[in-house]
């Protein structure tokens, strides 16, 4: 970048210094052109008064101008009377010449051309004279040449010697103007002053920096949840598994008497169960994280589907005196139907799991009061409740408020987790309000633009 723009900006420098050079040399012999006419018209007007006053014999002891003029006289009929330069014997017709004709009808003439006799360029002056004949006054353009010629070698090192000090001076102001920029943190490009110019680019930059630095902590979160993830799997999985093979191994030594046979079989069997639902929990989450961006929204009756879920845990509910009630009624949301009848049957399941026998369970659908929110979906219970510093975590994996009662019940840990990625999804708001021994309240806000009317 420094040698590009020291580069140019030479280029432009020495570009510039040379067409001012032009111009002025172009000026400069502009200017010495015209007083050069204006001299030898002056002469020639001079010459004019004194040949009308003395005659032509003036001009044979006259020597002030001959040195840097060339005087010539002609009749009108174009033939050379005298010529301060030639033999004017021997001197070719006149009339035609350009200022000579001018002179004829105009009384003066000039013109400014290459002489046929002197070949070099050459500007003349003719005026009439008050006997009839033409008084020419003739300037070689030599001297503005040699003048011109005489300054081009100083002009060449005035030139090399402009360029020489820019190129030093370029070179000092560019390393003076890219040192900020070398010295910018891209880390924090914001934290040393620069140009004012740059302070966009550098603000995008540090919003950049910002942004990678959250997705690489994101990352990092991620990468531990999934360990995480991957060992209380792996120990959820074995705990299980352990005593499905301790029961069977029992069995198989015949130590077991034949009538307690069905007990163990009903052990293995509840184990097994547990383990099928904690697989199938996990392939939610799975289905969840890795697919929620190709799920296809749909109209959902979120009344239709609580009744469902009610329908379907009335049985457990009745075997524990527990009552689960349903009010209120709310227009169709937009959401993936299944990932909906997953949040609302856990909610639900744990309504009923953790609650105490003979108690209830209140499920209450209505317009959300929330600014941006259009359904407030609600379940109340009178179970076991949730102490104040654990409300946060209990949407975590794995995570049990009462792990006792959890294994009891065949709880999986899973269930909030899948309620929480289900409302990342509709972008719908979980709340909790709970106190232990009182029960507990879980409420989910599904925003305006999951509502089917908007």
């Amino acid at each position: 970048m420094k040698r590009k723009i020291i580069r140019n900006t030479l280029v432009i420098v020495a570009a510039a210094v040379i067409l001012t050079f032009l111009s002025v040399t172009f000026l400069m012999y502009t200017h010495s052109v015209d007083l050069l006419k204006l001299g030898t018209e002056n002469e020639a007007e001079t010459l004019k008064a004194a040949i009308d006053a003395e005659g032509t014999d003036f001009l044979e002891t006259e020597t002030l101008f001959q040195d840097s003029r060339r005087i010539t006289i002609v009749n009108r009929e174009g033939e050379v009377l005298y010529d301060s330069v030639a033999d004017a014997s021997s001197m070719d017709n006149h009339k035609a010449r350009p200022e000579i004709t001018q002179a004829l009808y105009q009384s003066t003439g000039a013109s400014l051309r290459d002489s046929d006799t002197l070949d070099k360029k050459v500007y003349y002056y003719a005026v009439t004279l008050d006997d009839g004949n033409i008084l020419r006054v003739s300037s070689s353009m030599d001297s503005i040449y040699q003048m011109i010629f005489s300054m081009a070698p100083f002009m060449a090192l005035l030139i090399a010697a402009i360029i020489g000090i820019s190129v030093v001076i370029i070179y000092i102001e560019t390393e003076r103007m890219v040192r900020p920029i070398n010295e910018i943190n891209l880390d924090k490009p914001l934290e040393e002053p620069t140009y004012e110019e740059f302070m966009p680019l550098l603000t995008r930059m540090d919003h950049q920096n910002e942004r990678i630095r959250m997705q690489l902590e994101e990352l990092k979160q991620a990468e531990g949840m999934r360990r995480e993830f991957s060992a209380n799997v792996s120990h959820e999985l074995k705990t299980p598994l352990m005593a499905i093979s301790g029961y069977a191994e029992i069995i198989s030594r015949n130590m077991v008497k034949k009538e307690d046979i069905p007990e163990f079989a009903g052990r293995i069997y509840k184990e097994a169960t547990r383990m099928t639902t904690l697989i199938e929990d996990i392939i939610k989450l799975s289905r969840l994280d890795e697919q929620s961006d190709m799920m296809p929204f749909e109209p959902v009756d979120l009344n239709r589907v609580t009744k469902e879920v009610v329908d379907s845990l009335q049985a457990v509910a009745r075997q524990r005196k527990i009552t689960m009630t349903i009010d209120g009624d709310v227009p169709e949301i937009n959401g993936v139907r299944q990932v909906i009848y997953e949040m609302i049957y856990n909610l639900c399941d744990n309504a009923v799991k953790y609650n105490r026998d003979g108690g209830s369970v209140h499920i209450l659908m209505e317009p959300s009061p929330k600014e941006g929110y259009a359904v407030r979906w609600s379940v109340w219970d009178t179970g076991i409740g949730v102490p104040e510093e654990e409300q946060e975590r209990i949407f975590e994996r794995f995570y049990r408020v009462d792990k006792s009662h959890s294994r009891e019940t065949g709880g999986t840990g899973l269930g909030l987790a899948i309620v929480k990625h289900g409302a990342n999804l509709h972008r719908a708001l979980v709340t909790i309000d709970s106190k232990p021994g009182e029960g507990t309240c879980i409420m989910v806000e599904f925003p305006n633009e999951t509502n089917g009317d908007i």
